[in-house]
């Protein structure tokens, strides 16, 4: 380098201008490097202060299917607590499990309060808000933190699921009245005690019959059948089946104790001509002393026809008797016997004929091979 380019380039350095001019482009680019590096510092102080950084940290949990700790900050969970709370816990399960978990931020009165909600494939199922922690970052902008968060009345309503109604069975009251050690069935369902209501009552009252005689038994079923027409059976104590009578305009039916065809077929026809004089003695058309004289002495029946007589009477110009039965023949000690006389008493009237059902039931002892009516009971 020659002598006059370095005594010209030590002149430029020795220059004032040169040395205010470099100093001044250092200092604007040290002012330009530190105010970018204050910019940065300021807006990522501000954004780290931003809510949604929050509002992102609490819809994670719903993306991620975390319902234990969403359980744990569920405000309005507490319904849901002891063994309920796995309803909550497999209720949000079914509800997003294969569905897309978006949220947004809805619009807030309250500078203090931002309101967010959480969806899933489009449908709303859970809000949240967040709430100024009281806190701030180091350049003084506040921080955020979880104010409340629920799931909606629509999912609760869904996982507490009504039971459903009990279907209306009808059911159709039904009497069954059987002789004491007899079995029923309805519908092939046995009665006893524990599926019906079971009372005894006896065939006949205490005073019906002589002293010393007990009355047979009846049991009388009170059974709900499910069908209108129930399939009745009944069988006695050594297993037979037993015919069972259904009452006529009732749901009753009835079986009867065995009948002594002995008795009937002894004293079957005298039965019949007693009840004959007995509705002749009520139409005033017998004398008393026709059917007293068969009377026990001192027996109720006495007393009966006592109370009998001209009772009944209608102006008429003939009686006559048909559909005549004997029936119920029951022997109920060696010396004592029951049985029912039905028929129709058929009058001849000025006003043409009229019919009247009849029916008598004879209680007969029977002593020396004679026997006499100890007691009646009519209708």
């Amino acid at each position: 380098m020659s002598k006059v380019r370095r005594k010209k380039r030590k002149s430029l350095l020795n220059s004032l201008f040169y040395r205010v001019y470099f100093l001044l482009l250092f200092l604007a680019l040290a002012g330009i490097v530190g105010g970018t590096l204050w910019l940065n510092g300021v807006l990522a102080d501000y954004e780290a202060a931003q809510p949604r950084y929050v509002a992102q940290d609490v819809a994670k949990l719903f993306e991620e299917a975390d319902y234990e700790r969403l359980y744990e900050l569920d405000t309005a969970a507490e319904q849901f607590s002891g063994e309920d709370r796995q309803l909550y816990l497999d209720g949000l399960m079914d509800l997003t499990r294969g569905r897309t978990v978006s949220w947004d931020e809805g619009i807030s009165s309250d500078e203090d309060v931002r309101n967010y909600s959480v969806s899933v494939d489009g449908e709303r199922f859970a809000t949240f808000t967040l709430v100024p922690s009281g806190e701030t970052t180091s350049r003084g902008n506040r921080l955020w933190k979880l104010g409340s968060l629920s799931t909606l009345v629509e999912l609760r309503q869904a996982q507490v699921e009504e039971p459903e109604p009990e279907p209306v069975v009808q059911v159709y009251p039904c009497r069954i009245t059987v002789p004491d050690g007899f079995r029923v069935n309805v519908d092939g369902v046995s009665l006893t005690a524990d599926n019906a209501a079971v009372t005894s009552k006896p065939l006949f009252e205490a005073d019906f019959l002589p002293e010393g005689v007990a009355a047979p038994m009846l049991i009388e079923y009170l059974y709900d059948a499910s069908v209108a027409e129930p399939v009745i059976e009944a069988f006695d104590e050594a297993g037979s089946a037993s015919t069972v009578v259904r009452e006529e305009g009732e749901r009753t039916w009835r079986c009867d104790l065995k009948e002594d065809e002995g008795f009937r077929q002894q004293y079957g026809d005298a039965a019949l001509a007693l009840a004959r004089q007995v509705a002749k003695f009520i139409l005033g058309d017998a004398r008393k002393k026709s059917i007293q004289r068969i009377c026990a002495k001192g027996s109720p029946a006495e007393a009966v026809f006592d109370n009998l007589y001209n009772r009944y009477t209608t102006p008429h110009d003939g009686v006559a008797f048909q559909n005549e039965l004997v029936d119920r023949c029951y022997a109920l000690s060696e010396n004592c016997f029951t049985c029912r006389v039905s028929f129709d008493v058929v009058l001849d009237t000025k006003q043409g004929k009229t019919v009247d059902a009849t029916e008598y039931t004879f209680c007969v002892i029977r002593s020396e091979n004679k026997a006499a009516l100890y007691n009646i009971m009519i209708g």
